[in-house]
């Protein structure tokens, strides 16, 4: 007589030799005896198999060993699906692993009726372990509509056992998200969810993976949101709608390449969602960007070249750092040729006096509030892909703790900040009565007081939203790059106006602002690699310069 199965794990395989092994051995120590692990190979081009192989033979009782070519996940998991024996069916990825009594302890909810069960899972980074709790399965007192409006936040089909029955329902996609195009029309067709409130799963994060991919595949994800809607149960369909209107403000944030996409897909269903009772809610509590009011910056870079001069190498450097990292954006030069100089006095006079960059100040405001899109200094490198940016409807960074800068911002066209900012111009003039000229009441300053008087901007150099969704960024993203892996663009303070005569850059007193405002949230682990970088700097430029940076040395030495 053949054994009876409880529970089949499927495990899809696809070149994960590094990390298969721990996978496995998790899964063959599991508690639960009446189980069998189908391991499909998707055509991996590594050592997989050979491990495979090796512990099918250690455990020919436990594991099935099946190859196919390679299709993607979803496919493997339904090509896997037709060899599942068990009455109850679960899934673990080959780069992730399980608690030993992970699958016991679901199985056993299975005993009180329900025909799915969810357990929590842990997030494991670069070898940091970081808890995460499924929202929406808190204890006993859950309701099914709020597993399914939280079903894609995220998706994952791999923390959950499942009644084989829903497999006749539906199956998973071929496209990239295949869970989001799954998960939520499993849990509608439920008839009792069960909930372990603790985590047996361990999801690994990595940097080879789609979740951190920039491939057009990912736009897989919308046919997915569509068969969430067309195919749900349909007594949860306005909670399947809401959890595809969160999925889609989610992939603006997460796969902002692709943002165009995401709203164009989310408008051509405003029908559905503009109605959905609980989206109006969410827009009104603003815990979901209104998807369907949003707006992207538009795909525009402005700079300005007055004077007729030769750009520098430094200049050319970092307009090709445009071209790259922002190939698919229009880059627009802006000089005496199509900027009217007589329309403001203040220009007039800065551009007699020859300061390009006081004459650029006006003209860069003023082409963002007629136009849209992204300004940037002509000494602003970029390092990485800007498209975070364009989600807001206007972005800033902070120099300093004192001041938000003007070397790079953004803006969709007639924002109201912008135009205030453009109205301090309006009456101004540069040369003075005296005969100096007007320095102090710098573009910075301008921009920095109306953020403190008008939008309540918390002066601590971090990130924050204020209303009229405008972002500011910390310097480490926008200014400087300390090698956090969060820097998009460095400012080389190749300014006109920086006066040079202590010999002191700018950049050190940027540099030594920020190490000193965020000295509570270095951590040991920190040091060692901030050291270097110190040590960096002062082996390049003279020890009257790196004078700042002596300062953040302490810093580093007080923590170790």
């Amino acid at each position: 007589m053949e054994k009876k199965i409880a529970v089949s794990v499927i495990v899809p395989v696809y070149n994960v030799e590094k990390y298969i092994r721990k996978c496995l051995d998790s899964l063959v120590d599991q508690t639960l005896s009446d189980i069998e692990i189908i391991v499909v190979n998707d055509g991996s081009t590594d050592g997989s198999q050979k491990i495979i192989d090796e512990y099918a033979e250690k455990h020919p009782y436990k594991i099935i060993s099946l190859s196919k070519e390679n299709g993607g996940l979803g496919e493997a998991r339904n090509f896997g699906l037709e060899y599942a024996r068990g009455e109850y069916i679960g899934f673990v990825d080959s780069d992730d692993w399980v608690d030993i009594k992970m699958f016991e302890a679901m199985h056993n909810m299975t005993k009180y009726g329900h025909d799915i069960v969810i357990c929590d899972f842990m997030i494991v980074k670069d070898g940091w372990t970081t808890g995460y709790r499924s929202k929406g399965f808190r204890g006993s007192n859950f309701t099914h509509r709020e597993c399914v409006i939280n079903s894609i936040d995220p998706a994952t089909a791999c923390n959950k056992l499942y009644h084989r029955k829903f497999f006749d329902l539906t199956r998973f996609t071929k496209d990239w998200y295949e869970d989001i195009g799954t998960t939520p029309i499993l849990l509608s067709y439920a008839n009792s969810i069960g909930y372990l409130d603790f985590p047996m799963y361990y999801y690994r994060q990595r940097g080879g993976s789609i979740t951190y991919s920039s491939d057009r595949r990912t736009l897989g994800v919308i046919n997915s949101w569509e068969r969430v809607i067309t195919n749900v149960n349909s007594e949860y369909q306005a909670e399947a709608i809401m959890a595809v209107s969160k999925s889609i403000a989610s992939f603006l944030e997460f796969k902002p390449d692709f943002a165009d996409e995401f709203l164009e897909y989310a408008n051509s269903r405003r029908d559905i969602i503009s109605t959905n009772s609980f989206y109006q809610e969410a827009v009104k509590n603003k815990s979901i960007i209104d998807i369907l009011r949003a707006k992207l910056i538009p795909k525009k870079i402005h700079y300005f070249w007055f004077g007729k001069g030769e750009k520098s190498e430094l200049v050319k450097k970092c307009i090709k750092s445009w071209e790259t990292f922002a190939g698919d954006y229009e880059i627009i030069e802006w000089n005496e040729t199509n900027c009217n100089i007589e329309e403001n006095e203040y220009v007039k006079e800065a551009y007699e006096a020859k300061k390009w960059a006081f004459v650029a100040d006006y003209f860069r405001i003023k082409v963002i509030y007629e136009q849209g899109g992204i300004y940037m200094d002509t000494d602003m490198e970029l390092m990485n892909r800007i498209d975070s940016l364009r989600i807001s409807d206007a972005f800033f960074a902070f120099e300093t703790r004192d001041a938000v800068h003007a070397g790079i911002f953004g803006a969709v066209a007639g924002h109201p900040l912008i135009k205030q900012w453009l109205d301090t111009y309006r009456e101004d003039r540069f040369k003075q009565s005296n005969g100096s000229y007007n320095t102090a009441h710098t573009i910075v300053k301008r921009l920095t007081d109306i953020l403190e008087e008008k939008y309540e901007i918390d002066m601590n150099g971090r990130y924050q939203i204020l209303k009229e969704n405008i972002r500011i960024y910390p310097p480490n993203v926008l200014t400087i790059d300390v090698y956090d892996g969060k820097n998009l663009a460095v400012h080389h303070y190749d300014a006109s106006w920086w006066d040079v005569k202590d010999e002191v850059s700018y950049k050190n007193v940027v540099l030594r602002d920020f190490f000193i405002s965020n000295e509570s949230q270095i951590t040991s682990s920190d040091m060692a690699f901030y050291q270097e970088l110190i040590r960096t700097y002062e082996n390049t430029i003279s020890w009257r310069i790196t004078a700042p940076l002596r300062k953040i040395r302490a810093i580093t030495k007080r923590k170790n």
